[in-house]
């Protein structure tokens, strides 16, 4: 969750604190951080996301890092293009940094197939650098994508 602190007209849009949980096999991961917003022509939206991550020592003893995070979104009609890129910050408990970059593109069937909510279909690609800070462990992936809204 956010909570907008100030919404401004200009290149800067909005100012938020941010929360995020991280959860699961065991471990809970909490950052806190500031969010702006950023006014791009052309894009639906650009978020830069800063956050400190306190990890949890019982899942993984990785100690606590710093996380950068931008969010876009762009669409044109039907045709929609998103994603995230985070860069994670190596610490000195032996965590490498490391980069995720996940991009999808989809397209909205609803109007073609005359459904009043959302159902697309696209790719995803993930591109995953020292996953989870280890050394070397790179992930290359890419998904199909079918995506309905109830």
């Amino acid at each position: 969750p956010t909570y907008t602190l100030a919404k401004m007209d200009g290149a800067i849009s909005s100012v938020s604190a941010a929360y995020t949980l991280e959860s699961g096999g065991g471990f809970d991961n909490h950052l806190f951080g500031a969010s702006v917003g950023l006014s791009v022509p052309g894009m639906d939206y650009l978020n830069v996301n800063i956050y400190r991550a306190i990890n949890d020592k019982i899942g993984f003893d990785k100690g606590d890092d710093n996380l950068f995070s931008v969010i876009y979104g762009y669409s044109n009609g039907n045709l929609i293009i998103d994603g995230f890129m985070d860069y994670r910050f190596g610490n000195d408990d032996g965590v490498e940094d490391s980069m995720n970059f996940t991009p999808q593109i989809t397209y909205n069937l609803a109007p073609m197939l005359g459904l009043k909510n959302k159902l697309k279909v696209g790719v995803e690609y993930s591109y995953w650098t020292n996953k989870f800070g280890v050394d070397g462990a790179d992930q290359n992936a890419v998904s199909l994508l079918l995506k309905a809204h109830l």
